[in-house]
């Protein structure tokens, strides 16, 4: 009995072994006690990667007050400091956008004109490498997490499939950087909490999760940017980001002792969606980050509702269900606005360097910009920071409003 418990323990060890690959070379920090610091920066901003798609196909004028106003400059007025802007890979355009427009507003030309465009207003960028096509519908993408279509001949060789993401990295970076468009933060991949870059095949097909590989090809991207970072004498610094907290210890000891490299931990929160785990606050949460890891911790994304409904064929998503006990229900842009207000001061005085919103430019279109399966506009135009008339309203004061010492 106690020979087959032997065999059973050294099974399990060796098991464990090969999943997270336990190295010496990379022990798991023993954390420390965590006294609260406000950051010197704090972030606050919002995604913006859909402004100049929404200009261009689906007639969108984003105003103030009435007067037309360029939407980065309007954010940079209400107490913004940060843009996030993504690039995607080709194709651009497929079944997925049945010929009404291209899906490019992630392609590196198009993401440039918004960098210029936040840098005239005064933002600092982030820049998530989505490493996907935003194009490609049901039945080009058998998985969630598939890799471009240019790098499908070499998906099931991760050192190759590494070297595709360092130079289509660098090369892009490097562009922006000699155009001094240079990003204040760069993120490798876009929740990456399970499978990263994966050969086109149905997900019941696909091999068994292998943090080690994710590890490779979020490594290979970080260290195009410690490269340019060395070349160029700058010091931008990189985000990993999942979503949901319930899962961050889990998925960073996982991978750190994989050797992961990264500066930032950037989460995803939506109240209805993610939880905060066996964690009692977003205190603990940035603690447990900074004195474990030694990492810095960041908002990525979050969003809250200003109203019901909708104004466009769109079917929306995240609901009333979004909005905690003690917020004005139904919604009003006071509920967004303290919300966000709320949670961006918690954050701050727990010592995280930032809070961005996700689709605070996401308005509804009654122009076909996104077609699919679910109709034409956007899932999100009520949690936008421009009402149903692409007008600037007061939800998005709530960055004004966090007191920093």
């Amino acid at each position: 009995m106690f020979a087959k418990y032997r065999i059973i323990q050294i099974i399990g060890l060796l098991t464990l072994f090969f999943q997270f690959g336990c190295s010496m070379e990379n022990p798991i920090p023993t954390p420390t006690t965590y006294i609260p610091k406000p950051s010197d920066v704090f972030y606050k901003g919002t995604y913006m990667a859909y402004v100049a798609h929404q200009e261009t196909y689906g007639g969108v004028v984003f105003k103030e007050n009435g007067v037309p106003k360029d939407a980065f400059k309007s954010i940079a007025d209400h107490g913004g400091n940060i843009a996030r802007l993504r690039i995607d890979n080709p194709p651009y355009k497929s079944s997925y956008t049945n010929g009404y427009a291209d899906v490019d507003f992630g392609s590196p030309e198009k993401v440039k004109i918004q960098m210029q465009r936040a840098k005239n207003a005064g933002l600092k960028t982030l820049l998530t490498f989505g490493y996907q096509s935003m194009a490609l519908d049901d039945a080009q993408r058998l998985n969630s997490y598939v890799a471009p279509l240019a790098w499908q001949s070499v998906a099931n060789d991760v050192e190759k499939l590494k070297d595709s993401v360092y130079k289509h990295t660098t090369k892009v970076l490097e562009d922006y950087i000699k155009s001094g468009l240079t990003p204040e933060i760069v993120s490798i991949g876009n929740e990456t909490n399970e499978r990263f870059l994966e050969p086109n095949m149905k997900e019941s097909d696909l091999p068994a999760y292998s943090v080690v590989r994710t590890v490779k090809l979020l490594n290979a991207g970080t260290k195009a940017v410690r490269d340019l970072n060395k070349k160029y004498g700058l010091n931008i610094k990189i985000a990993c980001h999942i979503f949901d907290a319930a899962s961050l210890k889990f998925w960073l000891k996982s991978h750190v002792r994989n050797g992961l490299d990264f500066d930032i931990m950037a989460l995803s929160h939506y109240h209805a969606w993610h939880s905060l785990g066996d964690f009692k606050n977003w205190t603990d949460v940035v603690g447990y980050v900074k004195t474990t890891y030694n990492k810095e911790f960041l908002i990525m994304e979050t969003a809250q509702l200003f109203r019901t409904g909708g104004n466009d064929a769109h079917v929306d998503i995240l609901g009333v269900e979004n909005i905690p006990a003690g917020y004005v229900n139904p919604p009003t842009t006071n509920t967004q606005k303290k919300y966000m207000r709320d949670f961006g001061q918690e954050l701050y005085d727990a010592g995280g360097i930032g809070i961005i919103y996700w689709g605070g430019e996401w308005v509804g279109s009654k122009t076909l910009i996104f077609p699919d399966q679910y109709g034409a506009g956007s899932s999100w135009e009520n949690k936008a920071f421009w009402d149903f008339n692409y007008n600037l309203h007061d939800g998005v004061n709530w960055m004004n409003e966090i007191v920093q010492k």
